[in-house]
C-alpha cells in the first residue's frame, strides 16, 4: 500500500511546484504602477498607491551589500527630495523575516517606511527579477525609471532622475551629467537583464542549453546578477550536469546565505550526484527556510525514497501536499 500512496503524492507535488524564479517585469516603463497591498513590521496591511507625488519604489535582499549600500544612498535621497513631496517605499524581498528587517532599519539608521512583502505578491505583480532594484513613479502614478542593481554612481543617477522628474532639470543636463558620471542607462544593465529575461523563459519551455547561453550572456555584461547565477544553476540541473550546477548554487550562497532557492538547488545537485545524506540535510534546512516549500518537500520525498526510507519519503510528500492546500508553492 505504501509505494502507490507515495506515487500518488509525488503526481500531485510535481504538478503545482514552481522553480524558484523571479516573474519578468511585467510593469515597464511608461505603464501605470498598480497599488499593492504590503505589510508593515507590526503585521498590518498597508496599501501602496502612487498618484499624486514622486514616489522612489525599492525592492531589496537582506544580507546583500548592494542593498545595504542603496538602503543609506536612499537616506540621503530622503532628506534632498522628501521636502519636495517625493516619497521613498522599501520593499524587502519575500521571505525576509522581521527581526532582519528590524536590524537593517535600526544599523543604517532609516527614517523612511520599509515594508515586507512576504508571499512575494508585490514582487510579481511588479516583476522584480533583480534585488536591488530601484523605479521612480511620477506623480500620474507612471513608471518613469528603472535602475537593476545598484552601480557605483546609484545615488547620482537617482537624484538626477528625481530631479528630472520634477522640472528641476532638462532631459539634455540629465543625458549630459549621465554622460559625465560614465553611465549610459539601458546599455549594459538593460542587456544584462534582457538576457536574464529571455534565459528564464527558455529555461521554462525546457530548452536548458539555450538557458545557460543567454544566461552566461546576462553574467558577461553584469556579474553581480546574482539571480542569474540562481537561474543558471537550475538550468545546469536541467541539463543534466549537477556538478556546475552545484558550483552556481555555492556562489549564490556565499553572497547570500539565507536564499532558500539556492538551498534547494544544493541539495538537489547533492541527491543527484549520488550523496543523499548530504542532499538530504541540505533539503531538509531549505524547506524551514522557504515559505513556499512544496517544491522542497518533494525533492525530500525523492531523496528519502531513492536511500529506501519510505516512511520517511511518505512524510515528506504528505508535507509538499499539505503546504499546497494551503496555498503555497
Amino acid at each position: 500500500m505504501l509505494r502507490p500512496l507515495v506515487a500518488v503524492c509525488v503526481l500531485l507535488a510535481s504538478l503545482f511546484f514552481v522553480k524558484p524564479a523571479l516573474a519578468f517585469r511585467s510593469v515597464a516603463v511608461g505603464s501605470r504602477v498598480p497599488a499593492a497591498t504590503v505589510k508593515d513590521l507590526s503585521g498590518r496591511d498597508v496599501n501602496l498607491t502612487f498618484s499624486g507625488r514622486a514616489v522612489v519604489l525599492f525592492f531589496w535582499r537582506a544580507n546583500q551589500a548592494f542593498s545595504q549600500e542603496a538602503l543609506k544612498d536612499l537616506e540621503q535621497i530622503k532628506k534632498e527630495f522628501s521636502p519636495r513631496g517625493v516619497e521613498i517605499f522599501a520593499v524587502a524581498e519575500g521571505g525576509m523575516a522581521t527581526p532582519v528587517v528590524q536590524g537593517a532599519i535600526k544599523n543604517l539608521g532609516l527614517s523612511y517606511p520599509v515594508y515586507l512583502d512576504a508571499e512575494h505578491k508585490v514582487e510579481e505583480k511588479i516583476g522584480v527579477i533583480v534585488f536591488p532594484s530601484t523605479g521612480i513613479v511620477g506623480p500620474g502614478g507612471e513608471l518613469k525609471f528603472y535602475l537593476p542593481s545598484r552601480n557605483s554612481n546609484y545615488r547620482q543617477i537617482i537624484q538626477a532622475r528625481l530631479r528630472l522628474e520634477l522640472g528641476l532639470m532638462s532631459e539634455k543636463e540629465f543625458n549630459l551629467q549621465m554622460k559625465q558620471i560614465g553611465e549610459e542607462l539601458g546599455s549594459e544593465r538593460i542587456r544584462a537583464e534582457d538576457h536574464f529575461k529571455t534565459g528564464l523563459r527558455l529555461s521554462r519551455q525546457g530548452k536548458s542549453k539555450d538557458a545557460v547561453s543567454e544566461l552566461k550572456q546576462a553574467l558577461s555584461l553584469d556579474p553581480a546578477l546574482i539571480d542569474a547565477h540562481l537561474a543558471l544553476g537550475y538550468a545546469y540541473l536541467d541539463s543534466e550536469d549537477p556538478t556546475v550546477a552545484q558550483r552556481e548554487f555555492e556562489l549564490v550562497l556565499k553572497q547570500h546565505t539565507a536564499s532558500p532557492g539556492a538551498k534547494l538547488g544544493l541539495g538537489i545537485a547533492a541527491v543527484r550526484l549520488g550523496d543523499l545524506d548530504r542532499g538530504i540535510e541540505i533539503l531538509k534546512a531549505a524547506v524551514q527556510i522557504n515559505p513556499d516549500p512544496v517544491q522542497g518537500y518533494y525533492e525530500l520525498g525523492r531523496a528519502y525514497e531513492k536511500k529506501g526510507n519510505l516512511k520517511d519519503a511518505m512524510h515528506a510528500y504528505k508535507w509538499a501536499v499539505r503546504k499546497l492546500l494551503q496555498g503555497r508553492r
